[in-house]
């Protein structure tokens, strides 16, 4: 089983998403995190000002850790229409596709406690701008193609929100996946 976690940056998806994939015992894919882990010159100055990489990349990237992984938790892939076309052209079957709804004024103060380089706010309002830019061509050609959409409230303490998601992956994913 494959789940996607959209959500804007700083809606806590990353956390999120690993400690599900922790507690449930899944693998946690996070294109992010491939990323800042890369060697390759360039990439983190790409991150550190919020560039967008080359799409089929990101997409081989993902894919090599998908060949291996039973269930998974796909955390910030796509990102863009042209990834959901490579994601769909591979027959890489999505079950769901999960979005942590955070509102942009609760995800500007999370973003101020983060601390991290690329977190500006010049930066964040970019990242906010391409995410709402691509949300919905992102998510209507998934839809289309059958994958289950849900909606999970991404306010309130960070126990609260994790308790919401298990409960969600327990009883709405987990339970109409088997």
């Amino acid at each position: 089983m494959n789940i996607i976690f959209l959500g804007g940056p700083g809606s806590g998806k990353s956390t999120l998403g690993k400690r599900l994939a922790e507690e449930l015992g899944w693998e946690w894919i996070s294109g992010g995190a491939i990323l800042r882990e890369s060697k390759e010159p360039g990439v983190q100055e790409k991150l550190a000002t919020a560039q967008l990489f080359d799409d089929q990349m990101v997409s081989n990237l993902i894919f090599s850790r998908l060949e291996t992984a039973e269930n998974a938790i796909i955390d910030g892939y796509p990102r863009t229409a042209n990834q959901v076309d490579i994601l769909m052209s591979r027959g890489i079957k999505i079950d769901y596709m999960i979005e942590v709804d955070v509102p942009k004024a609760e995800v500007e103060k999370r973003i101020a406690l983060r601390g991290r380089e690329q977190d500006s706010p010049e930066i964040f309002e970019e990242r906010w701008k391409i995410y709402q830019d691509n949300r919905d061509k992102i998510i209507a050609p998934l839809l289309g193609s059958g994958v289950g959409f849900l909606v999970l409230d991404g306010v309130g303490t960070p126990e609260e929100v994790y308790e919401r998601a298990l409960s969600m992956m327990k009883n709405e994913v987990i339970k109409k996946g088997a």
